[in-house]
């Protein structure tokens, strides 16, 4: 049960072996397992989707066995690749990552805290969609359903389409027997674990029809305050063979699954200045707040009224035909529907509020100001300081279908040649996907009665409540606020070459593919925005990929191989870029290289592979970059400013010099009537709105900026202020009276395509001594850099109009110019110090080219290992050690997840890195047998050093202890 990576010798056609007639047998969509021994599998499928010796695959194929994974006690997928460096399970920064998980900027956790419990990180990239016997799966799933995890290291499209560029997780679940078999289990542990499984099989009456039932049920806490989980699954699978050379099987899991108390432990804390709730990614810059007498690794302030819920139904039907005994067919479908529902609370520090409702809140805080998640962060008081917060919910629906459709030939020339006996096989394939997914948010940022928010001490540390506010009163009402959805298809057509020459030492393999991908339907609104509900132009594109290896056994148990393979990925989130075009599929272009050792029939199977993997088309967006398609400029209309912060007569802004350097256009303006009063729709409020499409208006925008820019003109060591700030200029997009083309910004929902790149080595090794011991040793090293930032689109501007102020000109120093000369950012400008009216001109200069902006660690060892003893005195027993040792990870980068640089009061990049981190397990188990019955009981003991120290912003969770008992007949 641990995950194996290397190869055993098998027979291969034309060889003689024990095991032919058993081979002969078996079709080659089905994998072969005579040859598995413990920890050890000789073959695979998921590398060419045919059963395939691992040794002669020109790649990295790692196969976690059942036994693997029962011995480590894994009871879900990711647990179960817990000792496979290379593979991150919890990550908490990500290239060009986004939040979307729970608790928003405030849970530190990233990619992998994706809510459907099955994203990982594969040499650098992050890996989204986990296979399921070949056909995509994106939600979790309990082990007791799997009968053994391949992974495949690199891109893969040749076969599945699927971008997954640092590899593909496949699982297979677990198959009839020929004979009856039942399992029984419960298992308890720390955090109130709870859990029982049954494994079922037994042939049916009806000839050639044979069953397999498994079921789990579990429920537990973890080491944090309030957290549940509970999940119950089902899977029964039918397997019919009504003649010798035709098999169906169908297969059915349901599940459904609870998490409670799900969102931040803490919020972080702000600057002196504050931070807009619509900025919230500068404060990844920042610490946490804490609470006197509450321990920071546990205690969750957010209460226990968040929740995600999970349903999801999946069938899968599979025809397989011998048509000759050189050609066989297989035709598959897979149906998907999977339903999201949840609820969380997102809060913020902000200070000084202009609520009224706020002031009876405000207290001093203790800000974290610079960030290194140690006790040397520096804490400042800050003042006047009060908890904003507000509640969401969101209900997404996914309707997946799959098909394929395979044709293999196989045969074998010049049989009787020592030379040129040769082993030729052709596979055919067609695969078709589709994807609807819609989603609903609500909140309570959207009430009728118009106030935005609730508000909360930040010193007060009694649990946020969905209910009621702090005072006790009615919580504001939780209503819908935006709705999108798109349909997503994918058609494959792929052909792979693969043949054995020279006396089969040579390995060959070759293939190609060429896949259609296309967006429709796709619609996206904000409820009652004055843009209504926007819907975008349908598209489709194609591309073609290739994979090509070759291996050579230079000696017995010796391999060299080569391999060139491409990925893609189709746009199946239906992103757009800015003008609502769907964007492209990603793509990856692989090159690996290794050498695979075999030795004593498999008693020391190794593998060394050294890889570079470069990706172009990663969506990410910038918050600020220009998104036309949102629609809310109107282009021919003046462009006018809510002029909230920006006023240089405001008391709060006698001291901003940069709003100061333009009094006198600000005079003008007013003079001139470009600055005006006007009172609010609703009538509460009077606002100073500024004309930017006057002369006098655009001269004082014009001249703040100027301001800006000539402190960003000085070398930084003369500079008198690293992050010049006049005021927040971007205010009242939901009032008619303004009109910018800022109102036109990304903000998370319109994306940019980046480029990256990966490259390391890995090393991995299955050893077995004796027949009593076994060893799993795995390596890896990963660089990961960002090549390209990405391009803007253009912005459609009426002639005349043109908004030369809107957020992607600004030259703040966290976004916009990002303090670069404009010339470098926005070439061909009509002007020497005038950015380009075209948007599309923008470079990028300066926003992370060669950055790693990542947490993947450079250095990763796991190791486990098996002892059974047989002697008269301790026979039945078996004892398990095993972990892992990482360097240090780069937790917090020079970027945040927005597109905004971090930088410290010196102008200095701000990065943080961990500790490095060491962590042990062990095992303990007694077997025995009485009459027809075989029982066990394992102990699974994780941390064993109880380490909770804290690393970057996680924390370590501690030992804990988990007691499995079985029994078999």
């Amino acid at each position: 049960m641990l995950c194996a990576l290397a190869m055993l010798p098998v027979s291969l056609p034309g060889q003689e072996s024990e095991t032919d007639e058993a081979v002969f047998e078996l079709s080659p969509f089905e994998v072969e397992t005579s040859g598995d021994k413990g920890y050890y599998a000789s073959n695979a499928i998921s590398g060419s989707r045919i059963n395939v010796p691992i040794q002669d695959m020109p790649l990295t194929i790692e196969v976690v066995t059942s036994e693997f994974i029962s011995d480590t006690g894994a009871t879900d997928l990711r647990e179960s690749l817990r000792y496979s460096s290379g593979i991150l399970l919890n990550s908490q920064n990500d290239a060009y990552g986004t939040f979307d998980n729970f608790g928003n900027v405030n849970n530190p956790e990233g990619a992998t805290g994706d809510k459907s419990d099955s994203a990982f990180k594969i040499r650098g990239f992050v890996v989204e969609n986990t296979l399921r016997n070949g056909f995509r799966r994106q939600h979790a799933t309990d082990t007791v359903n799997i009968d053994r995890i391949e992974v495949v290291r690199g891109p893969s499209a040749l076969l599945y389409g699927v971008g997954n560029f640092g590899g593909v997780v496949n699982y297979l679940p677990k198959q009839p027997l020929p004979e009856a078999r039942q399992e029984l289990t419960f298992t308890v542990g720390s955090d109130g674990m709870r859990r029982a499984t049954i494994d079922s099989t037994t042939p049916l009456p009806i000839e050639s029809l044979s069953y397999r039932l498994t079921m789990a049920y579990e429920d537990r806490e973890d080491w944090t305050d309030l957290y549940n989980h509970n999940h119950t699954f089902i899977s029964p699978i039918v397997k019919w063979k009504p003649f010798k050379k035709t098999t169906f099987v169908v297969d059915f899991e349901y599940g459904e699954a609870e998490d409670n108390a799900i969102s931040f432990k803490s919020v972080r804390t702000p600057t002196l200045e504050g931070i807009p709730i619509f900025q919230t990614d500068r404060l990844e810059t920042y610490g946490f707040l804490e609470f006197d007498g509450k321990n920071p690794r546990t205690f969750r302030w957010s209460g226990p009224d968040t929740y995600l819920k999970t349903e999801s139904m999946n069938v899968n039907a599979q025809w397989q035909q011998e048509i000759t005994s050189n050609l066989n067919f297989m035709v598959g479908y897979n149906y998907s529907d999977v339903t999201f529902e949840s609820r969380d609370v997102f809060g913020g520090i902000t200070l000084n509020s202009s609520s009224a409702r706020a002031r009876p809140y405000y207290a001093t805080i203790q800000a974290r100001q610079i960030i290194d998640g140690r006790s040397t962060d520096v804490l400042i008081p800050v003042e006047n300081a009060v908890l904003q917060y507000n509640w969401g919910g969101n209900l997404e629906l996914n309707e997946w279908h799959q098909a394929r459709v395979e044709i293999n030939y196989s045969n074998r020339f010049f049989r009787n040649s020592p030379w040129l006996n040769t082993e030729v096989n052709l596979l055919i394939g067609y695969s078709f996907e589709q994807l609807d997914r819609s989603n609903q948010t609500s909140a309570t940022d959207e009430s009728p009665d118009g106030n935005d928010f609730m508000y909360k001490n930040p010193t007060d540390s009694s649990y946020i409540r969905f209910a009621t506010q702090a005072d006790g009163s009615e919580s504001l009402p939780l209503n819908p606020y935006s709705i999108g959805g798109n349909v997503s298809e994918n058609e494959g057509t792929y052909l792979v070459y693969s043949g054995r020459f020279l006396k089969d030492r040579l390995y060959v393999v070759a293939g190609l593919r060429e896949d259609t991908s296309s967006s429709k339907d796709g619609y996206f609104g904000i409820l009652g925005s004055r843009a209504g509900i926007s819907t975008f132009p349908d598209s489709e594109v194609t591309k073609r990929t290739s994979q090509y290896g070759i291996s050579y056994e230079v000696l017995d148990g010796l391999t060299v191989y080569a391999l060139r393979s491409e990925g893609v990925e189709p746009n199946f989130d239906g992103q757009r870029d800015g003008v609502g075009r769907a964007l492209d599929s990603s793509v990856a272009d692989a090159e690996e290289y290794g050498i695979k050792v075999n030795l004593w029939e498999g008693r020391v199977a190794a593998s060394i592979s050294q890889f570079k993997i470069t990706r172009e088309g990663l969506p990410f967006s910038y918050w600020w970059a220009p998104a036309p398609a949102r629609g809310q400029f109107r282009r021919a209309d003046d462009i006018i400013f809510r002029m909230d912060d920006f006023n240089p007569t405001l008391p709060s802004k006698a001291s901003n010099r940069y709003l100061q350097a333009a009094a006198a256009e600000w005079s003008a303006a007013v003079d001139a009537g470009a600055v005006y009063l006007k009172e609010s729709a609703d009538g509460r409020a009077t606002y100073t709105y500024l004309n930017a499409s006057t002369a006098q208006g655009a001269a004082f925008l014009d001249k703040v900026f100027e301001a800006l820019n000539q402190e960003f003109g000085l070398p930084r060591e003369q500079r008198t202020d690293n992050d010049p700030w006049p005021g927040w200029l971007y205010n009242g997009f939901d009032d008619p009276e303004v009109n910018t083309a800022a109102e036109d910004w990304s903000s998370g929902d319109f994306f940019q395509s980046i480029s990256d790149e990966s490259k390391g080595f890995e090393i991995q090794a299955t050893l077995t001594p004796t027949d009593n011991m076994q060893f799993v040793i795995t390596y890896s090293h990963v660089k990961r850099q960002v090549l390209s930032p990405g391009n803007f689109v253009s912005y459609d501007y009426a002639e005349g109009n043109w908004d030369r102020w809107a957020t992607w000109y600004f030259p703040n120093s966290n976004w916009g110019l990002a303090g670069v000369d404009t010339e470098l950012v926005y070439p061909n400008g009509p002007a020497p110090g005038i950015p380009s009216e075209d948007t599309a001109d923008w470079t990028g200069v300066g926003w992370g080219k060669g950055e790693a902006l990542d947490d993947t660690p450079a250095d990763v060892v796991s190791w486990w290992a098996t002892y059974r003893f047989n002697d008269d005195f301790l026979n039945g027993f078996q004892v398990g050690f095993g972990g892992q040792w990482e360097s240090e990870r780069e937790y917090a980068s020079a970027f945040t997840t927005a597109g905004q640089r971090k930088q410290n009061e010196t102008g200095t990049s701000i990065k943080a890195f961990t500790d490095p981190r060491l962590t042990v397990n062990a095992m303990a188990k007694y077997s025995w047998s009485r009459e027809r019955y075989d029982a066990f009981v394992q102990l699974n003991v994780d941390n064993v050093l109880d380490d909770t120290d804290q690393y970057g912003f996680f924390y370590a969770p501690g030992l804990s202890w988990k007691i499995n008992m079985g029994l078999t007949f």
